[in-house]
């Protein structure tokens, strides 16, 4: 077989398609009749749409109802959604747990800089040890110098 040629004999390039929109950018839920459509299920569950026991009419599954009532418990409300009432918080409740949080807090900076002051104490005595242990060793060269000295 022979390569398509274009007008002036040279090789056609083959056509582009265009990409593919998804699924859900083409249709809403509502208007998705695939009863096994991944994309749109838990959108018409949450809906309580579908699926359906009988028919179009009929209720939704006891599955799908338990499904429901979840995902609305889970979900949270938004702000002056619903026919929640708003309460003013109160400032002096607010104004001692504060003073609670605070107390907490240099409770626990001061366990920390005791903590550090414990850690740091190895440290030193470390130092200490190493000193020492550095002046014993000019005393012995200084010994064995004067040793040498006087041909013992």
């Amino acid at each position: 077989m022979e390569a398509n040629t274009g007008e002036e004999g040279a090789p056609q390039q083959p056509r582009r398609r265009k990409a593919r929109r998804a699924h859900n950018e083409i249709t809403s839920w509502e208007d998705c009749f695939n009863d096994n459509c991944n994309e749109h299920r838990w959108e018409k569950v949450d809906a309580g749409y579908y699926p359906r026991q009988v028919g179009e009419k009929g209720t939704p599954s006891k599955n799908d109802r338990t499904e429901h009532k979840k995902t609305r418990a889970v979900r949270k409300r938004l702000e002056g959604e619903g026919s929640e009432k708003t309460v003013a918080p109160d400032r002096k409740a607010l104004e001692k747990t504060i003073s609670d949080l605070r107390s907490e807090l240099d409770c626990a900076v001061q366990t920390i800089v005791a903590k550090d002051n414990d850690l740091q104490q190895p440290h030193k005595e470390k130092q200490k040890l190493q000193q020492a242990n550095n002046q014993t060793k000019q005393r012995m060269r200084q010994i064995a110098g004067m040793l040498c000295k006087e041909g013992v």
